[in-house]
């Protein structure tokens, strides 16, 4: 089975390389027969199906877009965004990306461990680029202001009946992280921003 499945990966090479979803078909049919072609960079698998330096490139790409937007978005980047800007980021004719395929490279960043991992608040998919672990509170205020990118004090109080202190902690605990921005307005309640939801409107 080993050798129909090197020979089939021989025949379509070239589609491989060049069709994210073809990609991403053949890469589960090899894992639904027990072939990881990624086990190793140098690996035959990896090499026939060209993808050992495709995702080292991709997982360097992608640490270089999360580290130079880490001031702005605290570390969080949306999943969108992050192909986007791969995407122009990308050579003219290199091979497309697919949300699969970052999901992929993020997961070969596992060994250096350096906090890459794909996080879900509510209807929003985040590549989370730091090495925190990303408590129940901040997940819960997240998911609170995905539709509006913003969110106060008295809408986590409503919808949470939270007190006073665990707002307060969160809150802190999020502005010192640059997860969330404050606004302060005149003579109005502050609101919180999360910048890594900013493009989506």
């Amino acid at each position: 089975m080993k050798s129909s499945l090197e020979d089939f990966v021989r025949i379509h090479q070239r589609e491989i390389r060049s069709d994210p979803v073809f990609r991403v078909q053949v890469q589960r049919m090899c894992q639904l027969l027990g072939v990881d072609p990624l086990a190793s960079r140098k690996g035959y698998m990896a090499e026939l199906l060209g993808v050992g330096d495709f995702y080292c490139e991709l997982g360097i790409q992608i640490i270089d877009i999360c580290v130079g937007t880490r001031s702005v978005n605290g570390g969080l980047i949306e999943m969108d965004e992050l192909r986007r800007r791969l995407i122009e980021r990308r050579l003219k004719g290199s091979e497309p990306v697919v949300e699969d395929d970052i999901k992929r490279a993020i997961s070969q960043l596992k060994p250096l461990k350096s906090g890459y991992r794909i996080v879900d608040f509510g209807n929003r998919r985040m590549v989370q680029s730091v090495a925190r672990e990303m408590n129940s509170d901040f997940s819960t205020v997240l998911t609170l202001a995905q539709y509006t990118n913003k969110l106060t004090r008295e809408d986590i109080r409503l919808a949470w009946n939270w007190d006073q202190d665990r707002i307060h902690a969160c809150i802190n605990d999020m502005l010192c992280l640059g997860i969330i921005w404050v606004d302060e307005p005149d003579f109005e309640e502050p609101e919180y921003w999360v910048p890594a939801f900013f493009h989506a409107n």
